[in-house]
C-alpha cells in the first residue's frame, strides 16, 4: 500500500511541477512580450531613420555615376569597332 502511495504522490507532484513551469512559462512570456514589441519597434524606426536615406543617397551615386559608366563601357566597343572596321576595309 505504501507503494501505491509514493506513486500517487509522485504523479501529483509531477503534475503541480508541470502546472508550475507553465505558469513561470506564461509569466516569461508576458514580461518578455514588450522587450520583443519594443526591440522591434526600435529596429523599425532605425531602419526608417538609417537605411531609407542611406538608400537614396546610393540611389543617386548609382544615377549620378551611371553616364560615365556608359562611357566606360561603351569606349572600349567603340575603340574595338572602330579597329575592326579598319581592318575590314
Amino acid at each position: 500500500m505504501v507503494l501505491v502511495e509514493l506513486i500517487v504522490a509522485m504523479l501529483v507532484l509531477t503534475m503541480v511541477l508541470s502546472a508550475g513551469l507553465l505558469v513561470l512559462k506564461l509569466v516569461f512570456t508576458l514580461a518578455i512580450l514588450p522587450l520583443k514589441l519594443l526591440a522591434l519597434l526600435v529596429k523599425s524606426l532605425l531602419a526608417l531613420v538609417v537605411g531609407i536615406p542611406l538608400l537614396l543617397v546610393g540611389g543617386a551615386v548609382l544615377a549620378a555615376s551611371l553616364p560615365l559608366l556608359l562611357v566606360v563601357l561603351a569606349l572600349p566597343v567603340c575603340i574595338l569597332g572602330g579597329l575592326v572596321l579598319a581592318l575590314v576595309h
